[in-house]
């Protein structure tokens, strides 16, 4: 099996150090929205915002260091290392009318092991998004597709590349004076992969809540299950995460995060079998 293909799954379907299941949970009361995330917390469950807006650009410089309890991914953490993610994204986000959006992004990343340097690699994303919203406080529909493709780093040879389909819905609910949410959603995607091993279908749900503890720190804690099944291998994961983390906002556009996360993952591939936990300190410049 492809050796990055672990970690990759990690990285692009919710796992402990990135995710690609970027959205929006909309909702409609109070001062929730003001919630700041990391780019590591936006990637693993979406941004928290409120509904509605107008058209715009987005830019986001990130760059985080990590523990990782287990880099391969295989076993009970048996492989801790460190591992620097740089990370950087531009995006457009347009009203088609008043329930459906546009939303565009390009994605640039790196993973770069201390420990374990042969898995170090870099790659991009392009994140093509629509939405459809029937009213404020109900659930977001949405579809999106996802090319993307990852190089070692050593190498520079292809480790693993994709065409991603997802569809989803999700929903989020402020209270407690606008300062919270409680947020919910399931996706459903199919990423056609090359190698073809690295092919998947997989169901996905989560459910969380942050909190705005001050003006301008917040905290969040989300619970994650994950179907997996690699359609050209023969392997069926069930994958259980909880993640949780602080954002504290140092200015207008400069953010820091702490995140810890844990990962359960249990797969019908012996080897593929894992637990993980890791924490690390983020720091996200937003425009």
């Amino acid at each position: 099996m492809n050796k990055y293909l672990p970690f990759f799954t990690t990285l692009l379907l919710a796992g402990a150090l990135h995710a690609q299941d970027g959205k929006t949970y909309s909702y409609s009361s109070g001062r929730a929205g003001a919630a700041k995330q990391s780019a590591d917390e936006i990637e693993d469950i979406g941004e928290i915002s409120e509904s509605g807006g107008t058209s715009k650009w987005r830019y986001n410089v990130h760059a985080s260091g990590q523990y990782t309890s287990n880099a391969f991914l295989s076993g009970n953490y048996g492989s801790n290392d460190f591992v620097f993610l740089p990370a950087f994204s531009v995006g457009y986000k347009t009203a088609l009318n008043k329930h459906f959006s546009l939303d565009f992004e390009a994605k640039l990343e790196s993973a770069f092991f201390a420990n374990h340097s042969d898995r170090s690699f870099s790659g991009y994303s392009l994140t093509t998004t629509l939405d459809y919203l029937h009213k404020p406080g109900l659930p977001r529909v949405y579809a999106r597709f996802q090319p993307y493709r990852y190089d070692g780093y050593d190498s520079g040879e292809l480790a693993t590349q994709a065409l991603g389909f997802i569809g989803g819905t999700d929903w989020g609910y402020g209270f407690n004076a606008g300062r919270s949410v409680l947020y919910a959603g399931a996706s459903y995607s199919y990423f056609l992969a090359d190698p073809s091993i690295d092919s998947l279908s997989q169901f996905r749900a989560v459910i969380g809540v942050a909190h705005q503890i001050r003006s301008n720190l917040t905290g969040q804690v989300y619970y994650a299950y994950t179907y997996g099944d690699y359609t050209d291998f023969g392997r069926h994961d069930n994958r259980n995460a909880v993640s949780g983390s602080l954002i504290y906002q140092f200015s207008q556009h400069v953010f820091g995060s702490v995140t810890t996360s844990w990962i359960g993952n249990d797969s019908s591939q012996e080897n593929a079998s894992y637990k993980n936990f890791a924490t690390g300190l983020g720091l996200t410049l937003q425009y």
